[in-house]
């Protein structure tokens, strides 16, 4: 079987109705998804972590802060992969990660890739207007408790 090990982002916003969870567009899979990639090397899930947001963000470090510690411990789970399409085997950790400044939030929300979801649209697997999320997201929202 397949294994993944990945490091993801869990960025949060206060809205009017809510908060609301930075989600990005992946092309591959054709549907939104958490911030992350998978680890390389020898580096650790924080420092996975630091680089993907960075990527795929366009930020520099000195932008966003990620927390020390893992929202919970590492998440294990089997599911379809989005982009192998092939069973896989699943370690992930989730880092909450704050955009320091509210020009950072504003320059990571113009990114058109990107994405504010409240949480029932992450129940719900797809966005108000149709569009789809990846499982990945309401499966690591609900194992690390944030769902």
């Amino acid at each position: 079987m397949r294994t993944s090990v990945a490091a993801l982002a869990l960025i949060r916003r206060a809205a009017p109705t809510g908060d609301e969870y930075l989600t990005q567009w992946n092309e591959k899979w054709g549907m939104y998804s958490l911030v992350g990639g998978h680890v390389e090397g020898e580096e650790t899930f924080r420092e996975c972590c630091v680089r993907e947001v960075a990527e795929e963000l366009g930020l520099s470090p000195a932008e966003f802060a990620v927390a020390p510690a893992a929202v919970s411990p590492t998440l294990e789970y089997t599911a379809m992969s989005g982009g192998a399409k092939v069973e896989t085997r699943y370690r992930v950790e989730l880092f909450a990660v704050e955009l320091r400044t509210p020009e950072v939030v504003a320059k990571v929300s113009a990114m058109p890739e990107n994405r504010w979801l409240t949480l029932p649209e992450v129940s719900a697997g797809a966005t108000t207007d149709g569009k789809p999320v990846s499982a990945q997201v309401t499966t690591v929202f609900t194992l690390s408790g944030v769902l």
